[in-house]
């Protein structure tokens, strides 16, 4: 079993937990496990990824602003930044969430 760990960064941290169920749900019918943990933009900044390492950072369409910050803080520890599809985000589809999660990381 492949566990992935997955941060999910929004403009509250909140919007997200719905899509973290349902992407949790999708993982374990595959016979994975998602640790997925939604922040904040402002929780991102204060992250420590030394402590609590993670395999990728998914950006919710509100804040994809941000996305370039991210990825210059994080791309140099490996860990994978992608946006999350504003349709996937707004239909809550948790399927195609873990899909993306594992087609970026690759797991054995």
């Amino acid at each position: 079993m492949s566990i992935y760990k997955v941060l999910v960064v929004c403009a509250a941290g909140m919007s997200s937990s719905l899509l973290e169920g349902k992407a949790k749900h999708a993982a374990c019918a595959k016979n994975h496990e998602l640790q997925i943990h939604a922040l904040s933009v402002v929780e991102m900044g204060l992250f420590d990824f030394a402590c609590h390492p993670v395999d990728m950072v998914l950006i919710a369409p509100q804040v994809r602003y941000k996305k370039r910050s991210i990825a210059e803080k994080v791309g140099p520890l490996g860990i994978v930044v992608e946006d999350i599809e504003p349709m996937v985000f707004g239909m809550v589809d948790g399927e195609k969430l873990f899909e993306q999660i594992q087609r970026a990381v690759k797991k054995e």
